[in-house]
């Protein structure tokens, strides 16, 4: 099974992850699925899988985030949230404020670290990430 995403280091405010979801259908197990063969969950009649590949598992894809994010004292300086929990790179990111009075903000990203941009102290926003 995966490891669950943390997030880390998100200086004065605070970060809450909503979900993370692996973009795929399918087991998440790596092998369990392959490896079945005519006990294929489920019980369909008739229906026997031959994929014999089981030591091989499949191949991990993209994956999204829903951050629930607070804005802490330095707010305009940016909050950084680090990535981690088999999190290797961070494809893009989008945020979106819960305020309609709320300055325009801005998402970065620098390897796992993700930056938001002008988001006031006390002020909430939702961050979505896509990563690997």
């Amino acid at each position: 099974m995966a490891e669950e995403l943390e997030i880390s280091g998100t200086a004065s405010g605070n970060a809450t992850l909503v979900g993370a979801w692996e973009l795929r259908a399918g087991s998440h197990d790596t092998t369990e699925h392959l490896a079945r063969g005519s006990t294929y969950p489920g019980n369909i009649a008739g229906f026997h899988p031959i994929q014999t590949d089981a030591a091989n598992g499949y191949d991990p894809a993209p994956k999204m985030a829903l951050i629930a994010l607070e804005g802490g004292s330095n707010g305009v300086g940016g909050q950084t949230g680090t990535l981690s929990g088999g999190a290797t790179s961070v494809l893009s990111v989008m945020a979106t404020t819960d305020s309609a009075t709320e300055a325009v903000i801005a998402a970065t990203f620098s390897g796992l670290a993700v930056t938001i941009h002008g988001l006031a102290d006390g002020a909430k926003a939702h961050v979505m990430i896509m990563y690997n």
